[in-house]
């Protein structure tokens, strides 16, 4: 039986996904944005065999409301409304205490400068408070040690065209203990394509997000030429 700490880190997933998801693809695709749709989602043979999946149900929805969010919220709106996008199925660990999952979004931009305006929606401070706001949503009537932190991640030089993003870790406790819950947020563009990358894990940072990251990325760019 799962603990109650770990029971409520897991509730907390949902939350931090949301930002870098949304829903299915609206706007007409072309064959060559078909192929970027095809390759830029994380699929089973990116994620270790014995993982599980699931239809994701992240949105955008819970940022909505949230003034410090305005700028991605507005990236984003116009984004699902014109451009073609396509969302993976949620990947996880299948031991729920671990709570680690991954998954991602890809929308494939008529041009380059396209692509890289909506990748400036996750750049400078107005980007960091909308994280930092996130993070107290995901801690909020949960039971909390210390106010959530944000950080960059810093360690994604050479990945794609243009890469960024955030890391935020919650502090829970519940019975005498205590688990961290990191949430990291990666943004990647390919040429006109975007990646948005969404993973969660307890008490470390997610091992295996580089490498999925990698080579959905590696398959993206391989669809673009």
């Amino acid at each position: 039986m799962l603990s109650q700490r770990k029971r409520l880190l897991i509730l907390a997933v949902p939350v931090a996904a949301s930002l870098a998801l949304a829903g299915p693809a609206a706007a007409a695709a072309s064959k060559s944005d078909k192929a970027i749709l095809k390759a830029g989602v994380i699929t089973k043979t990116d994620v270790p065999a014995d993982w599980t999946s699931k239809a994701s149900n992240a949105s955008s929805d819970a940022l909505k409301g949230l003034k410090e969010c305005k700028k991605i919220n507005t990236a984003v709106a116009a984004a699902k409304k014109d451009q073609p996008r396509a969302r993976s199925r949620q990947f996880a660990d299948p031991v729920p205490e671990h709570a680690t999952t991954a998954e991602d979004v890809v929308y494939a931009f008529q041009n380059k400068k396209d692509a890289g305006k909506f990748v400036s929606a996750y750049q400078g401070s107005a980007a960091t408070a909308c994280f930092e706001r996130l993070g107290v949503e995901i801690e909020r009537n949960r039971p909390a040690t210390t106010p959530p932190t944000v950080s960059p991640i810093t360690d994604l030089q050479g990945v794609g065209d243009q890469a960024l993003g955030y890391e935020i870790k919650s502090t829970f406790t519940q019975n005498g203990g205590e688990a961290t819950l990191y949430i990291d947020f990666i943004v990647v563009r390919v040429g006109r394509s975007v990646l948005g990358f969404a993973f969660t894990n307890v008490d470390a940072r997610i091992t295996q997000g580089p490498d999925i990251v990698n080579a959905v990325v590696q398959r993206v760019a391989a669809a673009e030429k």
